[in-house]
C-alpha cells in the first residue's frame, strides 16, 4: 500500500480496470497484461481521468507540451490500473524496466521525450530509482480515439501470483 498512499499525496487514484474496458470500448482485440517468468509484459495505456480519455488531440497543433505531460502522467495512471489488476499490489513491482511512448504529433513537433517524461517522472516519485526505465520517445501521426499519448511498460515483479489477463472489449460481447 506503500505506493497507493504515494499516489493518494499527489491526489491521484488508480482506476479500476474492469471498469475502464468496461466504459471506454475500443473496438480492439488484445489482452491488458502478459507475464513471463518474473516479468510484466503490459498492453498500451492512454491517459483517462474520470472514466474518459482525457487530454486528446495533437501535440503542437492544439496540445502544449505541458498538457502532453499531463496526459503522459495518466497514461502512466492507467497503466498502474493493468500492474494492479495483474498482480493485485503495486508495491510488488521490483522495476520498470522498458518503456515506449507514442506521442500524437503535428508535423514538426520534436518534442516528444519531454512529453513521456510525464510518465516517467510519475513513476520516478512512486517508485524512486526503481520506476527509471529504458525508454524510447515516438512521434507518430494518429493513435487510436485521437488519444495523445500512448504508453508500453515492461516491469520485473515480485513474487509468482498473477491473475489471468483481462481480455480488451470483453464486456462488448
Amino acid at each position: 500500500m506503500i505506493v497507493e498512499d504515494k499516489l493518494k499525496g499527489l491526489g491521484l487514484v488508480v482506476p479500476n480496470l474492469e471498469d475502464l474496458y468496461r466504459v471506454n470500448i475500443s473496438g480492439a482485440n488484445y489482452i491488458s497484461h502478459f507475464p513471463v517468468q518474473g516479468m510484466l509484459h503490459l498492453s498500451g495505456t492512454v491517459p483517462i481521468k474520470d472514466g474518459r480519455l482525457y487530454l486528446p488531440g495533437v501535440l503542437g497543433e492544439n496540445l502544449t507540451i505541458e498538457q502532453g505531460y499531463e496526459a503522459a502522467r495518466y497514461a502512466a495512471l492507467t497503466t498502474l490500473a493493468a500492474v494492479k489488476y495483474a498482480l493485485g499490489d503495486l508495491d510488488r513491482v521490483q522495476q520498470i524496466v522498458h518503456m515506449t511512448g507514442f506521442v500524437n504529433s503535428a508535423p514538426g513537433f520534436n518534442d516528444q521525450p519531454r512529453v513521456i517524461n510525464g510518465a516517467t517522472d510519475l513513476l520516478v516519485e512512486i517508485y524512486g530509482d526503481r520506476g527509471k526505465p529504458t525508454r524510447a520517445a515516438i512521434g507518430c501521426r494518429g493513435l487510436g480515439g485521437n488519444a495523445s499519448v500512448e504508453i508500453i511498460v515492461q516491469l520485473l515483479f515480485s513474487g509468482a501470483d498473477v491473475r489471468p489477463p483481462l481480455a480488451r472489449d470483453h464486456f462488448a460481447k
